[in-house]
């Protein structure tokens, strides 16, 4: 049943989305071609003029051009908020029509489990059937003849008659204890099944970074066969680098499609060639090692403690610096990942707006409404939340992390092959996955940030990568 309204859910939007999107193109054409004119005109009215009458023509067409434009403008406005508006409204939509699938998905669930106890119970009444037949007594053989008739005596008369009448109450009570056990489960099965769905909360996973690393298991979740091998660097020193996943990359639908044209959009196919990506961000244990090292200042914990917190409050400088300093110790290229590889990794082969589903969960991330202790806070430590099936932890939430990318406002010429997006000069570098200060919106997995390269922020921090 769901196929057909997908269907025709997909078709409405995608007529909706085009439809919009050429009255904005139009808007925005007759815009420049305005400009256009006004420039024109300007340039004209600065050359010589025949007469008194001209200029004063021209200036009139001139008023006139400018207010059309003006009213041209507020329209373009008016289409753009009326298309986030519809986008909002469409999110809207598919959040509930995802929630009524899983919905189904679970009645359908409950309907077998109850379909196949019922068959257990026939088999078991079955059973209990040939056991009543084959306890029943052999049939009784004719009496030997006797020389003399005997008087039987009164307690043999009465015996199996008696035995009979036993025998056959106790399989009917046998009977009746099965239908009675058989319609107390139908009673109990059909109750929880027009009941509402339990909300199910996953529980945390301990604090602190693990070696290994293992998938969730999440309802309706596209996890991979199994999970990515890990793998730790050694450093001069003795110490190890941050531990990383091996992934071995793949194609994905980057970005999302937008009414508005904002910065995410449009949806596009990329290529991503194997890499290695830290398991958690990189915390202060990490990379108060580096600037000790390196003789650097080490970055404010702002009141909230260090250890194995993720770092927060490093300039995109000071992020690359760190990957620098990774690979002159250990021999690698360590970097920070690209923006497609980030967004590769966090969705972990899922298409909806979080790893685990399109709607904000209980006990998932930290964010400004997520519902957990550290909300609006401060940040979590790594490995507080459990790992998308990729195993990394905190790829939503928690601390926005650098990129490596030079941040353009639209993806309608991103690279396809995951590579990094370079500018002769950078004024913004991207940043993504929310933050515990930041809106639930903000952390979905195809939403873009960007700050100047200097920033610091005490929810700006980084996850490293590693080419193979």
């Amino acid at each position: 049943m769901a196929k057909p309204i997908d269907a025709n859910h997909d078709i409405e939007t995608a007529t909706l989305r085009k439809t919009l999107e050429q009255m904005r193109r139009e808007a925005e054409q007759e815009v420049m071609r305005l400009n256009l004119r006004i420039a024109e005109r300007v340039h004209e009215s600065d050359s010589s003029v025949a007469t008194a009458t001209e200029h004063l023509a021209m200036q009139q067409e001139m008023t006139v051009l400018q207010q059309t434009l003006g009213a041209k403008e507020q329209a373009l406005d008016h289409i753009t908020e009326e298309c986030r508006r519809l986008e909002d409204e469409l999110e809207d939509h598919n959040l509930a029509l995802d929630g009524l699938k899983q919905e189904m998905e679970r009645k359908e669930s409950s309907l077998k489990d109850a379909v196949g106890e019922v068959e257990r119970l026939k088999r078991e009444l079955a059973e209990r059937l040939k056991i009543s037949v084959a306890s029943a007594p052999p049939p009784l053989a004719p009496p030997p003849p006797r020389t003399a008739p005997t008087r039987t005596p009164r307690w043999r008369r009465l015996g199996y008659p008696i035995l009979f009448v036993v025998l056959a109450l106790s399989a009917g009570l046998s009977l009746y204890l099965i239908r009675e056990r058989i319609d107390f489960r139908l009673t109990a099965l059909r109750q929880w099944f027009q009941s509402p769905p339990p909300v199910a909360v996953t529980p945390s996973t301990p604090v602190g970074a693990p070696t290994e690393v293992a998938p969730a298991v999440v309802d309706a979740m596209p996890t991979p066969s199994k999970p990515p091998p890990i793998r730790r660097d050694r450093l001069r020193g003795g110490a190890f680098a941050p531990a990383l996943a091996v992934l071995d990359g793949g194609v994905f639908q980057m970005g999302a499609n937008s009414l508005s044209g904002e910065d995410f959009s449009p949806a596009h196919e990329v290529r991503i060639r194997p890499f290695l990506i830290g398991v958690n961000e990189v915390t202060y244990q990490d990379y108060d090692r580096f600037a000790r090292a390196t003789a650097r200042a080490l970055p404010e914990d702002f009141g909230w403690g260090r250890g194995n917190r993720p770092v927060v409050g490093v300039s995109w400088e000071e992020a690359q610096a760190y990957a620098d300093w990774l690979s002159r110790e250990t021999g690698h290229r360590y970097r920070l990942p690209t923006e497609a590889e980030w967004e590769f990794a966090s969705r972990a082969g899922d298409t909806r707006s979080f790893w685990w589903g399109s709607s904000l969960e209980p006990g998932r991330a930290a964010c400004f409404d997520c519902g957990s202790q550290w909300d609006n806070r401060s940040t979590a430590p790594v490995g507080s939340f459990p790992p998308n099936p990729f195993g990394l932890h905190d790829t939503a939430g928690n601390a926005m992390e650098w990129v490596a990318d030079c941040y353009r406002p639209s993806d309608q010429d991103a690279p396809g092959d995951g590579s990094t997006s370079r500018e002769a000069s950078c004024t913004a570098r991207v940043a993504r996955g929310g933050a515990f200060n930041k809106p639930a919106a903000s952390m979905r997995a195809y939403v873009r940030g960007h700050f100047a390269p200097e920033t610091k922020l005490n929810m700006l921090g980084f996850r490293i990568a590693r080419d193979l």
